[in-house]
């Protein structure tokens, strides 16, 4: 996951896709374009066969220059330009090209990416573009660099939410709990632990996954006032994870709440 800062100021977190999710997406594409190119070709022949036989042989060369032009590097600038950082390939494989900032990609920023990623592809091989999205932290190559661009992923997985209740013995503490102290990147911890232990948590697994229960509860005690009643390190995270989970669902009805409300009194407002 890769934090981005935008022009106004707010951190979004875009997952970046990665080399082979990339490449594989190129892969699609650049047989697309070849299959374009083969029946640009083949529809020329049919139509002026006799035209082929007699043309001059710079000509000649000049229209398949011509067409390898449109086929690798028009054709693919313009649909990233008119879908947005789309392509077929990124298409199939849950890819969008998008700025550095996270906003969409414009016609130079396609413009910039196609002029560079034709010699960058076809001369290296591909070798070229591997390495750069090798040694670069969010897969760019070439082309991504000199545009200010990179790939991310617009498909993830579906997380089934946690329904781990409030352990009854601490129901009373969590009601007066502070818990808006915590750091994100802590509850994103402990959000992982619950799930493994919900999951996988049995067998061998099970010893490992209570010490790291333990170690995060010396990390979370710090940030929770007033300090909880005895309970296990387990049933202390489950608690406060549950009863931040509660909260925020109230926080969300409340203000879906309030706008149905406002929406209703507008709708009953006369218009003039």
């Amino acid at each position: 996951m890769r934090t981005v800062i935008t022009g106004e100021a707010v951190q979004l977190e875009l997952p970046a896709a990665s080399v082979v999710v990339r490449g594989t997406s190129l892969l699609i594409d650049l047989a697309l374009y070849v299959l374009i190119y083969i029946g640009i070709q083949l529809l020329f022949g049919y139509y002026s066969g006799q035209i082929l036989q007699t043309m001059d042989p710079a000509m000649y060369a000049a229209f398949s220059l011509s067409t390898l032009v449109l086929c690798f590097v028009i054709l693919p600038i313009v649909i990233e330009t008119l879908s947005r950082g789309r392509s077929l390939g990124r298409l199939i494989m849950g890819v969008r090209i998008v700025r550095d900032d996270g906003g969409t990609v414009r016609m130079r920023h396609a413009l910039i990416r196609g002029l560079v990623g034709f010699p960058e592809i076809f001369i290296t091989l591909g070798v070229l573009p591997l390495f750069c999205g090798m040694l670069n932290a969010r897969g760019k190559r070439l082309g991504d660099m000199a545009a200010g661009t990179y790939g991310i992923l617009v498909r993830q997985p579906k997380v089934r939410p946690m329904m781990l209740p409030v352990p009854q013995h601490l129901t009373s503490w969590t009601q007066i709990a502070d818990l808006g102290r915590i750091p994100d990147r802590l509850a994103l911890r402990l959000s992982r632990l619950l799930r493994r232990m919900e999951t996988t948590g049995r067998g061998d697994n099970i010893a490992v996954l209570h010490r790291t229960a333990e170690q995060l509860a010396e990390e979370l005690r710090p940030h929770i006032s007033p300090p909880p009643p005895p309970a296990t390190s387990l049933e202390f995270l489950t608690a406060v994870m549950a009863e931040r989970r509660n909260r925020e669902y109230r926080r969300m009805r409340r203000q879906q709440d309030r706008t149905a409300e406002l929406g209703r009194r507008l709708h009953t407002l006369p218009y003039s």
